[in-house]
């Protein structure tokens, strides 16, 4: 035990892990010339051991083998360097204090955590409003939060360490600041609203998760929802539902697809190879296509080749191919092409689309948000935004809550722990579409921000006090 805590407070082992994290991040950039950044961010970051293609680091017309050289993830790293700078926290900074000033130092140290605790969940800041400040104000008065939290730790670094207080504090800033953005990396969620003027909308689409849903028309109040989530849509998978008079037989997923092109203007080639599918796919072609990178912005849509079968007989009952530019949401409202389909006098809507959350406060009231208007202006004699708004009214009715608010460029809606930006617009400034985030979190890096910078002061203020004093 004392060998590997000696390896961990090693300098050589420091600068591994740094030389690791620079080329990790050096292969993570290369690898979005041929794919999306959410792919990288997985393969790449997001992971306990990354997969490193070696044609990522030589021009493509070179035609390297695809070899996959496994490398420590950027989780991997992140833990190794966090345990590293624990270790060099406890074998270098001892508590001095004793008796009644270590008693005082630890409840400093308590209060210091609370307070901390209350800026990052919200201390400070309304239930539902929309940001009257501007932007410099906004992020002025966070920092003003954190910078509180700070001082108090700080206070009780003072107690317990004494001279060495402000490295104490500005190693703990560090820390949070892995801490946090591992916390970030694991729970925040980022989604899309897009309303049309006049309409009610009360739910999400997750930007970065799909699933195949089947809706049954009925002569209830609402329509039965089925869904299949996208970790289930693997090739040659059978998928059962008790809720579906029908099997799904995957036979292909497609992590990018071609804007849909008719059928009859392909080659004969393309034709000759192409399934045959039932609906929109009878007449429209898609295909896979290569992921597109992430350095363009571009964004993948995903499509799925699936067959229905029957339950008993497993015979075919038709093959249809769903892609993500089908779905209304997709494409800005542009397009709205679902897949309609009739099994044992059942009707079903089908549609390939963005993982959907229904939206509820936290006490579990369902609430939604109704786009009263939207404004789009721009800078006279060009196409370049200058302004646009969304004037919504915010309706809770078991929180008791019903709110006409705006949302507008860099001053977003804080309600229910998400944050709703405007993002965009739909064509002919018919609607608006409002980035969703949820990440509790967030204010984490302001916190170790300012706690870094109340350290880093503290030991500069302190050492330059000792150096005048020295040459005094």
């Amino acid at each position: 035990m004392k060998k590997i805590f000696d390896l961990f407070l090693s300098l050589k082992l420091t600068v591994i892990l740094l030389a690791l994290s620079m080329v990790l991040v050096f292969a993570g950039t290369l690898a979005q010339v041929d794919k999306g950044i959410w792919t990288v961010m997985d393969q790449y970051f997001r992971c306990i051991i990354a997969w490193i293609e070696l044609p990522v680091f030589f021009p493509r017309h070179l035609n390297i083998p695809n070899v996959r050289i496994p490398f420590p993830g950027g989780f991997l790293i992140g833990f190794l360097l966090t345990i590293n700078l624990l270790a060099v926290h406890m074998s270098n900074f001892k508590v001095l204090a004793t008796g009644g000033r270590r008693v005082a130092g630890f409840m400093v140290l308590l209060l210091g955590i609370l307070v901390t605790v209350g800026v990052m969940f919200g201390w400070g800041t309304a239930p539902v409003a929309a940001t009257e400040s501007d932007a410099f104000w906004r992020v002025f008065l966070r920092l003003g939060r954190g910078t509180l939290a700070a001082v108090v730790l700080y206070g009780a670094c003072v107690l317990l360490y004494r001279k060495r207080a402000g490295m104490v504090l500005l190693h703990g800033g560090i820390l949070f600041l892995l801490i946090g953005e591992f916390a970030t990396a694991q729970f925040a969620v980022e989604a899309r609203m897009t309303i049309k003027e006049g309409e009610t909308v009360n739910y999400l689409d997750r930007s970065q998760e799909l699933e195949l849903a089947f809706i049954e028309s009925s002569n209830s109040d609402y329509d039965k929802v089925t869904v299949l989530p996208q970790r289930m849509l693997r090739e040659g998978k059978v998928i059962e539902s008790d809720v579906l008079p029908f099997k799904v037989k995957v036979h292909r997923y497609m992590v990018n697809s071609n804007r849909p092109q008719p059928l009859e203007s392909m080659s004969e080639a393309a034709k000759a190879a192409y399934p045959q599918y039932e609906g929109y796919g009878s007449r429209l072609y898609v295909a896979e296509q290569r992921e597109v990178s992430g350095a363009t912005g571009a964004i993948n849509a995903p499509a799925v080749d699936v067959e229905l079968l029957d339950r008993n007989s497993g015979a075919s009952l038709g093959r249809y191919v769903m892609s993500l530019w089908f779905y209304p949401n997709f494409v800005n409202r542009a397009w709205d092409m679902p897949t309609n389909f009739s099994i044992d006098g059942r009707d079903f809507t089908s549609y390939f689309r963005f993982k959907r959350e229904y939206l509820a406060s936290p006490s579990g009231s369902p609430y939604s948000i109704k786009l009263l208007d939207f404004v789009h202006e721009k800078y006279e004699g060009t196409q370049m935004p200058k302004d646009f708004a969304s004037r919504i009214l915010l309706v809770n009715e078991g929180d008791d809550v019903e709110r006409e608010l705006r949302i507008w460029m860099n001053n977003p809606l804080r309600y229910a722990r998400r944050t709703f930006y405007q993002s965009g617009y739909l064509p002919d400034d018919s609607g608006t579409v409002l980035q969703v985030v949820r990440n509790d979190t967030w204010m984490i890096p302001y916190l170790a921000c300012m706690i870094v910078f109340v350290g880093m002061t503290a030991q500069f203020v302190q050492s330059l006090g000792r150096y005048l004093r020295r040459d005094a």
